[in-house]
């Protein structure tokens, strides 16, 4: 990154992200009608949360993993976002899922009977459940700081100069803390298991770890009110409270109202758990899908809009002929041609007799209308693809004419004479009769010659200023071949 960029000052709320676009009625109906679903099967599930099922040892695995994944795209794509709207209430955010992935990482290794009968990591009896509470509290405390950020000026100096320092220092500090938070917690855990309280006696769940569990319950309801208090709300939010809603239904179910492990509750809870996981992914996912059809769109309109500028840069205004700049590249390109395929190529210069007596004479209006209609009548002249009419400058016009020698340049040029000719623009002050007409020179530029362009206009000038001095109203052909 340019040092520059290092202390530039980011730009505030971009319209069309869900961190920065206010919530509408429908947003707010979507994630009302995703709590209220929720709702119901919470309500029904909580009835038979402590009905004892079969142990299924495959569905830990089944579920970190899913969670695991759920939650580093999730933190992926907010740090994605921090990065371009440089909100550190985002990097927060990400944070907090990327606490969750880490944690159930770490809970996963050391889950008895998951990868080693007792755990991985030397953990015991009580580690699992340590873990499950430090994971359950992480997440909510990291949606308060959120909230907290989001609402107004940090008043915290190291999120202050983390918002005004590059990106990438905001992520590898997030990466160090989380990272070393899950990791001491771990070590915690499991070195100093004989420290832990006893949450879990079997698979059923003491007095103690209710009493930690409820107050996990309550901290993230705390965590849901203080979002809910930081209006105005944004797309994001919006989403955010469902996720908080579901987490709720995930640790009643699974931890508070059930007996412990391998009941209905403690199933469900765990699909409450997932669901959490993958709301605000799919939104994400969504936005970034819409973002990329909207990128496609533009691109293609900048496309259109590119191509319609080049097309009006290199056509003259007035006459909608090509304008100079196009003569000189199609002339360029045209004699490289012919010099590879050994074929002549014809340049005709024409230049309206008298034109600043007959601008004098009618007026600027009729100038530019005599100026269209000469060069509607040299277009004509053009018959194949390649070959080219331009506004040279002035009344001066060009004829480009790959593949045509000198009888066929002859043809053509005295061809377009006759079209202007047949015009019968009135021009009564002119020496070459009672209507406009044109003079022109000829140029012809054949294989083996080496003549370059402007060799070739330089010979179709002469040509063009000899046809002036001999009266006007004529074709000369240069003195090459004459």
């Amino acid at each position: 990154m340019p040092a520059s960029d290092a202390h530039a000052q980011p730009p505030r709320s971009p319209s069309g992200y869900l961190s920065s676009e206010p919530a509408g009625s429908r947003e707010t109906g979507f994630a009302l009608a995703a709590v209220l679903v929720s709702t119901a099967l919470f309500g029904v599930a909580v009835w038979f949360a402590r009905t004892p099922l079969a142990p299924f040892p495959a569905f830990i695995p089944i579920y970190v993993t899913a969670l695991v994944i759920c939650d580093l795209i999730t933190a992926v794509l907010l740090v994605g976002k921090f990065r371009v709207l440089r909100s550190v209430a985002l990097l927060v955010l990400a944070g907090g899922y990327f606490f969750t992935a880490a944690a159930t990482t770490a809970y996963a290794l050391i889950f008895p009977g998951l990868f080693a009968p007792a755990g991985l990591l030397g953990s015991g009896p009580q580690t699992s459940s340590a873990l499950y509470m430090f994971w359950h509290t992480g997440f909510p405390l990291a949606v308060m700081a959120y909230a907290q950020c989001k609402a107004g000026p940090l008043r915290w100096p190291a999120l202050a100069r983390i918002e005004r320092a590059p990106p990438w220092v905001g992520i590898v500090s997030m990466v160090v803390a989380v990272v070393g938070g899950v990791g001491l917690f771990t070590m915690f855990a499991t070195s100093g298991q004989a420290l832990l309280p006893v949450f879990l006696e079997g698979h059923r769940t003491t007095g103690v770890g209710k009493v930690f569990l409820v107050g996990i319950w309550l901290l993230s309801l705390g965590a849901l009110v203080r979002l809910w208090l930081g209006k105005p709300h944004t797309v994001l939010d919006m989403w955010l409270h469902v996720v908080m809603c579901v987490w709720l239904f995930d640790i009643a179910l699974a931890a508070v109202l059930n007996t412990g492990r391998y009941d209905l509750g403690w199933y469900v809870g765990r699909i409450y758990g997932l669901l959490a996981a993958g709301f605000l992914l799919i939104v994400l996912l969504s936005e970034n899908a819409r973002h990329y059809a909207r990128l496609v769109q533009v691109s293609a309109e900048l496309r259109s809009a590119n191509d319609s500028l080049w097309q009006v840069s290199m056509k003259d205004g007035l006459t909608l002929l090509a304008n100079r700049r196009s003569f000189d590249a199609h002339l360029a390109e045209q004699l490289a041609v012919a010099a590879r395929q050994r074929r002549p190529l014809a340049l005709v210069l024409a230049d309206v007799d008298h034109f600043k007596g007959y601008n004098d004479a009618y007026g600027h209006q009729a100038g530019d209308d005599c100026l269209q209609a000469v060069a509607g009548a040299l277009a004509a002249c053009c018959q194949r693809p390649s070959d080219m009419a331009a506004r040279y400058g002035g009344e001066e016009f060009a004829l480009v004419l790959p593949d045509t020698d000198q009888q066929g340049a002859l043809h053509i040029a005295r061809a377009a004479q006759q079209a202007v000719s047949d015009l019968c623009i009135a021009h009564p002050g002119g020496s070459t009769g009672a209507c406009v007409s044109i003079s022109s020179g000829v140029a012809i530029s054949q294989p083996g010659d080496g003549k370059d362009a402007q060799a070739l206009i330089g010979e179709a000038d002469k040509a063009l200023y000899q046809a002036k001095n001999s009266g006007r109203n004529q074709v000369v052909m240069g003195a090459a071949l004459g």
